[in-house]
């Protein structure tokens, strides 16, 4: 998979860009809030129709209430155009074009698949366990539009469920009659997000060690551990589920919250039993999350149809090893678009932007 066109209108700090992509590696250079990241972003948005910086409010230009991307992708050595068409009202619209014909949005998700790596990530696994699973739910939905479904509905059900204990606990009890019915639905979404989450830990445990440790240069076995539901099978999980929310039904009642499930998951990351984080260097930090982001996209990777890698100012935070091995690892395997401050030495696509113009200089 390669992107060989972008093109953005009124979107972030862009009035109008049309950028041919002709490398497998786009170093995008220029000085700090010229529009590098905002360029990333696009790629990003067209992949999960969503900013990766949580303010999707603000990725229109100013003064304007409509943008537009669109991007001419190779995939499965065939050229198309993937079009998206967003409109801000009381919120946000958006319309989707693949080759022409309009798509629905389950479908057009996922047909770019990206994977990103900023300088926050790098505070993965001190941030609130909310971040981690936002993190699996974008893997994962790239990966598979049915999980994408189960997510959005078991949201809704867990939105209705959650009303519903509220009523309970304010004295309504003929709401607890429909308890059982809101508890069967997250059962059987929640039952196949878990397993699902637990396939992709199963995958990243397979080599994480190996790979940490040709990146960090210590030799220290590594272990990608999910608190979640126990069992390895879908119906072990949807026992295992089944039961836990029969333990908390009483004690849900009296809150009004629905206390389990896989909207409380985590996962971390652990060595000989202990929690790497809270010991763990900047660089040993930059090391663990570097392994975590080659192994997705070998994950979302399918046979020759590889995602795209974004680096928005993350070359900068690693060190002469670590930088060296990503660039190799990455030679010949992904497209890559970097972004920096300062020009890099190496066989690229450099792109300058300034805040008037772009220029293109092929360095091939």
């Amino acid at each position: 998979m390669k992107v060989k066109n972008i093109k953005i209108k009124n979107f972030r700090n862009y009035p109008d860009l049309d950028l041919k992509v002709s490398s497998d590696t786009v170093v995008l250079t220029g000085p700090n809030a010229v529009g590098k990241t905002n360029l990333l972003e696009s790629i990003y948005f067209a992949s999960l129709f969503k900013s990766f910086r949580d303010d999707n409010e603000f990725i229109f230009l100013k003064d304007s209430a409509s943008a537009e991307i669109r991007l001419v992708v190779e995939k499965d050595a065939e050229d198309h155009e993937l079009v998206i068409f967003l409109s801000k009202r009381e919120k946000i619209y958006a319309n989707f074009l693949i080759d022409g014909v309009k798509t629905k949005r389950k479908e057009a998700q996922g047909f770019l698949r990206v994977v990103i790596f900023d300088p926050s990530d790098v505070d993965m696994f001190s941030k609130s366990p909310d971040s981690r699973r936002k993190y699996l739910n974008m893997v994962l939905s790239q990966k598979s539009p049915d999980y994408l479904e189960d997510i959005t509905q078991y949201k809704k059900v867990l939105f209705q469920k959650n009303r519903l204990l509220a009523d309970i606990r304010s004295g309504n009890a003929g709401a607890i009659n429909s308890l059982t019915e809101w508890n069967n639905q997250l059962l059987a979404l929640g039952s196949r997000i878990v397993f699902a989450r637990r396939q992709f830990v199963n995958f990243l445990n397979q080599s994480i060690s190996d790979i940490y440790t040709t990146i960090s240069g210590f030799h220290r076995p590594v272990e990608v551990t999910y608190d979640s539901f126990h069992g390895e099978s879908l119906e072990e999980i949807k026992e295992a589920f089944a039961a836990r929310l029969e333990a908390v039904k009483q004690k849900e009642s009296l809150v009004g919250s629905c206390l389990t499930g896989p909207h409380r998951d985590d996962f971390s990351l652990k060595s000989e039993g202990l929690f790497l984080s809270p010991f763990s260097s900047r660089g040993e930090l930059r090391s663990q999350v570097l392994a975590l982001k080659i192994l997705e996209l070998d994950y979302l990777s399918h046979g020759e149809d590889k995602p795209i890698l974004l680096l928005d100012d993350v070359l900068s935070e690693l060190d002469d090893t670590r930088r060296t091995f990503l660039l190799k690892y990455l030679q010949n395997r992904f497209q890559t678009f970097i972004t920096t401050t300062h020009p890099l030495e190496m066989p690229a696509q450099h792109v300058t932007l300034t805040p008037a113009v772009v220029e293109e200089k092929n360095q091939e």
